[in-house]
């Protein structure tokens, strides 16, 4: 989302942070996700495809069609992938982990 600030200053960097936080989000559903004993790549998936490949396709289907109000567009994208990701980290969160084996279970005992 910080590739389409266009503003200088402040917004544009808070912006670079916002996807240094949803890249960390992703790592963490990543490593959730096999400590469950999931598949990894759905938890990043969903969530890279919702807060960063979403709002992409938006603006261009928004420009293609010439929208007059270009980030009302991207923020009706929000109303998906918002719900979509917290249902996604409560998932995550309330499922418990397998139990540790190896050297790792020796070590927690």
């Amino acid at each position: 989302m910080s590739l389409l600030l266009t503003n200088g200053g402040i917004p544009r960097a808070l912006g670079w942070v916002d996807n240094g936080i949803i890249i960390s989000l992703a790592m963490a559903l990543a490593w959730r996700f096999r400590d469950i004993g999931w598949p990894v790549w759905i938890g990043p998936t969903i969530l890279l495809g919702t807060m960063l490949g979403l709002p992409v396709l938006v603006l261009g289907y928004a420009i293609a069609n010439h929208a007059p109000d270009v980030m009302a567009s991207i923020s009706l994208a929000g109303l998906v992938s918002v719900p979509v990701n917290v249902v996604l980290l409560i998932v995550a969160g309330s499922v418990p982990g397998k139990p540790a084996s190896g050297e790792l279970a020796q070590v927690f005992e």
